[in-house]
């Protein structure tokens, strides 16, 4: 009878040892490189501390709250900035909210330490697609005896709690009409499983030689990619990245209206994210650019920014905001260039040289606007009344958006395509600055040689010079 016990005693003996061993060397690895070698993250982004504090008490200073569910309403609260443009003290409280519901609000501000309370009005945006929820501006008077709001929350006034918890810091204290951190802010809206890395980076590239100093991301999800590229902008000081969690609240749409996508919002949420990205640096930027991350403006007889505004102003006065025609340049069988970049995911804009017939003018246009004279807008240009008529087209021949996507017209046949190259101009200067990004996000391999751009010959390029006439 003892016989098999010992047996196992002497097993126990041997793989105690071996078990401690391994358990030893895992734990130095996990203490060396940290746990995600066991798990690596879809989306390695660090998630921010869980907030703990009393009733009444504001986030802690710098915290980011994204978004807040108001309570006892069907309301999203997005974020809440100081108005100072219209003859009274008040904030404005970004939200998305269900547009059949009647609700009485509540103001609640924190006030140096107090809270104070006012009823605020709302007012829906005109552009919701007939989606059942959409973008709204709930106006709060700012109390007499509060002189300068932190934070702000909105609830019903049907709600009984007495000190709710005050999360949105209150931000555009103080405007700035003359002196801007920014000249130029471009506002990508909605990034939602996002894997395009390569269009992405030519693009951030473009846009610094346009004379960008800031662009705003929205985003949702992306591939691990995606991320790298996004953390490499950040630390290098272009890219802000917000955190855009709608679609923890809502069910949201991937399409601009409910029939073809059904969803409680339209696109992801797009125009409350713009709407955010208007105010967040309306006392930041000298002009905010809202287009998504597949469009570029061109100049077609300048090279950046900097030197298109100033004759934009010369030319058409003193406006307020600029609309450029749309592009698109597809993603199609005609085209065959092999990029250096080949391995990389997503499209390469250099490639992309044939546009679609532009038969609708500009429709789908994107707009370039001076913040500080916009109260709302939508996807496709303003909605103020009396600003939209401020607004100019600007001709094509001056400048115009090159918008790299799938074809919208895919019956199009080669011949009613238009060459042109005017993205090359921009290639030639961002190619070795694009390689050096992929291989310092270790997308590329270290020894890969640069690509070295031609400019088209023969009826292409004949053509294309026609296009720049």
């Amino acid at each position: 009878m003892l016989a098999p016990r010992l047996k196992k005693f002497r097993w126990m003996m041997i793989i105690s040892p071996v078990t401690t061993i391994l358990s030893l060397i895992l734990l130095l690895w996990t203490y060396t490189y940290g746990p995600d070698w066991i798990l690596p993250s879809l989306n390695p982004v660090p998630l921010p501390e869980p907030l703990h504090r009393g009733p009444g008490q504001p986030a802690p200073p710098g915290h980011q709250v994204s978004l807040v569910a108001g309570k006892g309403m069907k309301t999203i609260l997005v974020s809440a900035y100081q108005e100072h443009r219209r003859g009274k003290r008040e904030v404005r409280v970004i939200a998305v909210a269900l547009r059949s519901e009647t609700v009485e609000y509540h103001c609640v501000f924190s006030c140096e330490g107090q809270l104070r309370k006012s009823e605020g009005s709302r007012y829906v945006h005109s552009d919701h697609f007939d989606f059942a929820y959409g973008t709204a501006d709930i106006m709060c008077p700012i109390p007499s005896d509060c002189e300068s709001p932190s934070h702000i929350t909105v609830t019903s006034k049907a709600d009984p709690e007495e000190k709710p918890e005050v999360d949105l810091e209150v931000k555009n204290k103080k405007p700035e009409n003359d002196s801007f951190h920014y000249n130029f802010t471009v506002c990508f809206s909605t990034m939602y499983e996002y894997k395009n890395v390569l269009q992405l980076v030519q693009n951030l590239e473009t846009l610094q030689l346009l004379g960008v100093n800031r662009v705003v991301i929205y985003k949702t999800s992306s591939s691990p990619e995606t991320q790298r590229i996004l953390d490499y902008y950040t630390r290098k000081g272009l890219v802000e990245v917000i955190p855009w969690t709608l679609s923890k609240f809502l069910k949201v749409s991937r399409s601009w209206r409910p029939e073809r996508s059904p969803g409680d919002t339209h696109y992801f949420g797009q125009i409350p994210a713009l709407h955010d990205c208007l105010y967040r640096y309306m006392y930041q930027s000298r002009y905010v650019a809202l287009h998504d991350n597949d469009e570029l403006i061109l100049p077609q007889k300048v090279f950046s920014w900097s030197e298109l505004f100033p004759l934009l102003e010369k030319k058409y006065g003193p406006k307020q905001c600029f609309m450029f025609e749309n592009n698109v340049f597809e993603n199609d069988k005609f085209n065959k260039k092999v990029s250096d970049w080949q391995n990389v995911p997503g499209v390469d804009i250099l490639t992309r040289l044939y546009h679609e017939p532009v038969h609708s003018g500009y429709g789908n246009f994107k707009i370039v606007v001076n913040p500080r004279v916009v109260f709302t807008l939508t996807v496709h240009g303003l909605l103020d009344p009396g600003i939209s008529e401020a607004c100019s087209f600007v001709d094509r021949n001056i400048a115009r958006m090159y918008h790299t996507r799938l074809p919208k017209q895919p019956g199009v046949t080669r011949d009613k395509l238009t060459y042109d190259d005017r993205l090359l101009s921009y290639g030639a200067r961002f190619t070795p600055t694009v390689t050096t990004v992929l291989r310092e996000c270790g997308l590329l391999q270290k020894d890969r040689t640069p690509t070295t751009l031609t400019r088209p010959t023969g009826s292409d390029r004949v053509q294309a010079e026609k296009i720049r006439k």
